[in-house]
């Protein structure tokens, strides 16, 4: 089986069939309404271990972990030595997954954290690095939808770049009165981000690499060098999260001219995902962390919480590096707590319609259950762009990989009601912004399509 290196960009456009085929039956409108965690002490049953090491990309769709932490709901759960590492790439929490702790004999390693999709599929079939090793991967749970952006250098400000099935202007055109290529830029080939980008491009047939005359090059950029890259015109077009957007608006650099919830409703956002080995052998201690993470999303979504959360997002980090180190009113345009309330972005911002990122869930949607249907998403379209062979056994690792059962019982633990809890593991046929739609049980069609 080929595997993937995250270090090389491939273009290679791949129309690939699959046979995949999931429970497709929809589930319906979740309930809305209110409810709250029970209590653990009826819970007689203590986790097998206290501690455990989780990595993350120091960001605000992680917020359910810092609060979770903060909030002391691991302890809550018996977990009461959780350690939240940060790093400043994907590539550092994979190999340092890869490593793992030895189940708490190695101290470089981590037992799982914060990931995107399809990392912990790749991490399981040995698919990442240029070794052949496989990492044992089960996937726990979403983290949030909606945050992202993408991003236009304030030189293509004048073009109106806006969400449409048509370019915007010839990218040549462009290219020539500018001087020099448009430059997308991603921060990790494969990423997330990276994937709405190019699903936004491709949707007005514009295919990166694919015809030189379009004039737009693709650049890895570190997120730590967005800002210079930027600054000196040698990226355009950016797909971020909602941090990196703010930062890049506060520099008088760029503004966001599409949410990816424009390209994709309530799409599935980065999860939690860990070694399977830690969680064969200590599976109440999972139950234990999936439920405390499970309780701050509710948390976080809860309007009458978004000032503290606030807060506590702006202290999370002391290495401005990292992430937070900012006066906590610079979060207040993210989660909708007081329209009135001004702050230091706000002579560049009112105009900007930011969208507010859910964690739990929205719109009767879960966010939090990790649906096989979105899984096989991913890996779809890493098949589209030539990331993955045709031959990739796709149901085969989802199964494998994807652990939604121990999502439905720490769900039931903590007290959500049945109407909270989907179904079934697809969500159904998913509706893009240009009217495409991904059926996970007819993958074969969405590959099918043609790009220009």
């Amino acid at each position: 089986m080929n595997r993937f290196s995250r270090r090389k960009l491939l273009t290679t456009f791949g129309v690939a069939a699959s046979t995949v085929l999931l429970n497709n039956c929809t589930s319906k409108p979740l309930s809305t309404d209110p409810f709250q965690a029970i209590n653990p002490s009826s819970f007689s049953t203590s986790p097998e271990v206290q501690s455990v090491r989780l990595g993350i990309i120091p960001s605000l769709e992680v917020a359910p972990i810092l609060v979770a932490k903060s909030k002391k709901l691991f302890a809550k759960y018996g977990m009461t030595d959780v350690e939240l590492v940060p790093f400043q790439s994907w590539q550092d929490i994979c190999d340092r997954t890869e490593l793992g702790t030895e189940l708490g004999k190695n101290s470089d390693g981590i037992d799982g954290g914060h990931f995107y999709s399809p990392l912990p599929e790749l991490l399981n079939e040995g698919m990442l690095n240029q070794n052949i090793r496989k990492t044992a991967m089960y996937v726990l749970m979403r983290l949030h939808t909606h945050g992202g952006y993408i991003v236009v250098s304030n030189r293509l400000k004048p073009f109106g770049i806006q969400l449409q099935r048509a370019p915007f202007s010839p990218f040549q055109d462009v290219a020539k009165l500018l001087g020099n290529s448009i430059n997308y830029a991603i921060a990790e080939t494969g990423s997330n981000y990276d994937l709405w980008l190019r699903y936004w491009l491709a949707a007005m047939n514009i295919i990166p690499k694919q015809n030189p005359k379009q004039n737009i090059d693709i650049l890895t950029i570190p997120l730590d060098e967005v800002i210079t890259q930027v600054e000196q015109n040698k990226a355009d077009l950016l797909c971020l999260d909602s941090w990196h957007t703010m930062k890049l608006i506060k520099a008088n650099l760029a503004y966001p001219a599409i949410a990816t919830r424009e390209i994709w409703q309530n799409y599935p956002g980065e999860l939690v995902a860990m070694r399977a080995d830690w969680i064969d052998k200590y599976p109440i201690a999972t139950q234990a962390l999936i439920q405390a993470i499970m309780e701050a999303q509710i948390w976080c979504d809860n309007p009458a919480n978004a000032k503290e959360l606030n807060n506590l997002l702006a202290l999370s980090f002391t290495d401005t590096t990292n992430l937070i180190s900012q006066p906590a009113k610079v979060f207040s345009r993210l989660f909708k707590n007081n329209p009135q309330q001004k702050n230091v972005l706000v002579t560049q911002i009112n105009q900007i319609k930011f969208n507010q990122i859910k964690y739990w869930s929205n719109d009767g949607v879960s966010v939090s259950y990790p649906y096989k249907s979105h899984d096989l998403w991913f890996l779809t379209e890493y098949q589209r762009w030539g990331l993955l062979p045709a031959s990739f056994a796709a149901k085969e690792t989802i199964d494998a990989v994807n652990r939604e059962d121990l999502w439905k019982n720490a769900a039931k633990a903590i007290g959500v009601p049945d109407t909270n809890i989907p179904i079934s593991t697809s969500r159904g046929i998913e509706v893009f912004f240009d009217g495409s739609n991904f059926d996970p049980n007819n993958p074969e069609k969405y590959l099918s399509k043609k790009f220009n």
